[in-house]
């Protein structure tokens, strides 16, 4: 598989997805759930419905009862009273409607208790649900209508008794008195079986009541227990499943990110986790395929293009653009002519140790290195590979370091019997350039085009005339003069151009510049000055001030041989300082 090409669609079985493995068991778990409730609410109802037979029926209609013995007996206390009265004499007729009276309404409200009683049994035989209930109640309604004739019956013959006594035959009386007391002791027996019997069903009821709710609450808990254990089992088996191999996952990004591109993981996973394993190998492999695309084509072109043109899936990453940049031209002169005697194996050899070694400082600086002509090295800084700020001062520090790099070529040369004795040449060149993908449609080169590549191969070469290592064009100098120490050479004209430039040599670091430098570089800069005001023997004067400083300095003794060549040929009136080259 090429970075190009899509990535296939898996061809292995799919199985359950995670999310359909969560949701059944959150669907088990909510089923277990389902279930207690629904255990629990129909247990509950019954809970309910007895609670309601025993607040709405059972404990009324035993209350009921209760008021029926209490007025019985209130009633029976009222018609003992009224005979007491009758045997006393005189008859005390106040008391005796008194106590008729109350005897009289005792009856009622037995009577209506009783009724209110019956009416209620009935209600509850009719809303009830409770099959044991409605047996009960359908067996204390006849009894409770029993007691309400009976009650009829001893007030009928409470009353012929009353007669009889008001009457004064007390022998009748006295005879009716005996049947009247049996049929008051059958009465309160039977309020009272009643009675003891609502109770007991009363009682029975709680309990039962009771015990459905501790059978709801036991069931409750069970199934809660139940639906707990078999959720931390699923849970468990479902979390180690994802678990694993998601840590294998990250594991496997892990050793990824730390360049480790020989990582595989398992993807025996049917699910999507599976998946995302066989899209982690599938990116594994793109990713292997792209470092050795790196590692190949690194070595052709600059690696940090290879792998803009990698990742972006359009030419956007190198279409055309004008960026302010700097160029470098770099040559050892002669370096090809000693060359000349070896093998071409040996010029092979050292060539490429050559090239090695003086491209080296353009790459550890950020740079970018655009071609080899020959022995002539190209490259060049500025964005998108370094910021505008500062491709100045990393091309210059690359031109410092590669003076350093030029003394372990000589090792290599001394095994071949070969001495040489060339100088390194560097221009650097700032200002505006055209940067991208230029050639042909058959091939293509991530270059830069404009007036700056010629100025800065036009500097390599002025550098040799000038007798230094390193020249630079004023817009270098401006972008660096706060930390690198420079000196002005002339104001020169190049061939092929009209508008003349100032030309610096790059000296060093500021800060490693002796005071002898210092003094130097002044005598020079005054030299300079009083050259183009044509003050000869003052310009003269400063020269050899700089030769005093600096013994064997080019550019100084270049500029006493050109005061001597002008003085005795002055220029015309129309000379403007300028220095024409007439080669490159």
């Amino acid at each position: 598989m090429t970075a190009l090409e899509p990535i296939s669609p898996s061809t292995h079985r799919r199985g359950l997805p995670i999310g359909l493995k969560i949701f059944g068991l959150t669907a088990s778990l909510l089923g277990l759930m389902v279930i207690v409730v629904a255990v629990s609410t129909r247990r509950l109802r019954q809970v309910n419905e007895e609670i309601i037979n025993l607040a709405d029926y059972a404990l009324p209609i035993t209350d009921r009862v209760a008021q029926i013995d209490v007025h019985v007996l209130e009633q029976e206390l009222h018609f003992e009273r009224v005979q007491t009265l009758y045997e006393i004499e005189p008859l005390h007729e106040e008391r005796l409607q008194s106590e008729l009276m109350g005897f009289a309404e005792r009856g009622q409200q037995v009577d209506g208790e009783i009724e209110a009683a019956i009416a209620l049994v009935q209600t509850a035989i009719d809303e009830t649900t409770l099959p044991q209930a409605k047996a009960e109640w359908q067996h204390i309604a006849p009894r409770l209508r029993a007691i309400e004739t009976e009650h009829q019956a001893f007030q009928t013959h409470a009353s012929e008794l009353l007669e009889l006594l008001a009457a004064g035959d007390l022998e009748s009386a006295h005879q009716l008195e005996e049947k009247l007391i049996a049929q008051e002791t059958n009465f309160n027996q039977a309020i009272n079986d009643i009675f003891l019997e609502l109770e007991a069903f009363t009682v029975e009821a709680a309990q039962a009541g009771q015990h459905h709710q501790q059978v709801v609450q036991t069931l409750s808990a069970s199934v809660a227990s139940l639906a707990t254990l078999v959720g931390l089992v699923y849970a468990t088996l479902v979390t180690l499943g994802l678990v694993r191999p998601v840590r294998s996952l990250k594991v496997g990004t892990t050793a990824v990110q730390a360049g480790d591109l020989d990582i595989h993981l398992d993807t025996s996973s049917r699910d999507e986790v599976g998946t995302l394993a066989r899209t982690f190998n599938t990116m594994v492999d793109e990713l292997r395929l792209k470092a050795r695309l790196e590692e190949t084509f690194g070595k052709y072109v600059d690696p940090r293009i290879v792998k803009s043109l990698i990742q972006s899936s359009d030419t956007a990453a190198t279409d055309g653009e004008r960026q302010v940049m700097t160029v470098f031209f770099a040559q050892v002169q002669g370096i090809e002519t000693c060359l000349a005697p070896l093998t071409p194996t040996n010029q092979e050899r050292i060539i490429n140790d050559y090239l090695s070694l003086m491209s080296a400082p353009i790459s550890n600086h950020d740079g970018v290195i655009d071609k080899f002509i020959g022995t002539l090295i190209m490259g060049f800084w500025g964005p998108p590979f370094t910021d505008g700020a500062s491709h100045a001062r990393l091309a210059c520090e690359a031109a410092l370091a590669s003076i350093d790099q030029l003394t372990q070529l000589y090792p290599k040369l001394s095994q071949l019997d070969i001495t040489h004795t060339g100088n390194l040449h560097i221009g650097l060149s700032t200002g505006p350039l055209v940067v991208g993908n230029m050639g042909s449609e058959a091939a293509k080169a991530y270059t830069v085009m404009g007036d700056t590549v010629n100025t800065a191969s036009r500097l390599k070469g002025v550098s040799q005339q000038y007798g230094v290592t390193i020249v630079i064009n004023e817009a270098t100098q401006q972008q660096v003069s706060d930390v690198m120490a420079t000196r002005e050479l002339d104001l020169i004209r190049v061939v092929g151009k009209e508008d003349p430039i100032h030309i610096y040599e790059l000296l060093g670091h500021r800060d490693t510049l002796t005071t002898t430098d210092g003094a130097a570089i002044a005598a020079f800069a005054q030299g300079l000055a009083a050259y183009r005001q044509q003050a000869w023997n003052q310009a003269r004067q400063h020269f050899n001030q700089c030769l005093a400083q600096k013994p064997g300095d080019r550019p100084a003794l270049l500029y006493l041989d050109r005061v001597d060549q002008l003085e005795a040929n002055p220029p015309d009136t129309s000379w403007d300082g300028v220095w024409q080259l007439t080669q490159k």
